[in-house]
């Protein structure tokens, strides 16, 4: 199945992304046991939660690489773009979710 960004993915995986570093961060928080297990744990949410979804709901795998003057080809400009506006659909869906989470926390007394 190949997964196809767009701008719904891309605010999904943001949403994703900021709700479940959050958690991590709640329970990160509750159990500050050791340096080694913090990093673990911390590598796997990161895994998890940032760098597969980003990957494959706002990047894609089919983008492939740009090359070094990107900028005088409209071809790969317009395909650049693209995936520009796509990551920044996915900045502003952290910011909002990161913001209602935030704020949920607060009120919830987990911080």
């Amino acid at each position: 199945m190949n997964i196809t960004p767009s701008y719904r993915t891309a605010a999904l995986a943001g949403a994703w992304t900021a709700i479940g570093m959050i958690g991590f961060e709640a329970v990160d928080a509750a159990n500050p046991d050791s340096v080694l297990g913090h990093n673990l744990v911390f590598f796997a949410g990161s895994a998890v939660f940032l760098f597969v979804p980003v990957f494959f709901l706002v990047i894609g795998r089919d983008t492939g690489c740009f090359s070094t003057t990107w900028f005088l080809d409209p071809q790969e400009r317009a395909a650049y773009w693209v995936v520009t506006k796509t990551m920044l659909v996915w900045f502003a869906s952290v910011a909002v979710a990161g913001s209602i989470g935030a704020l949920a926390g607060s009120g919830l007394g987990l911080q």
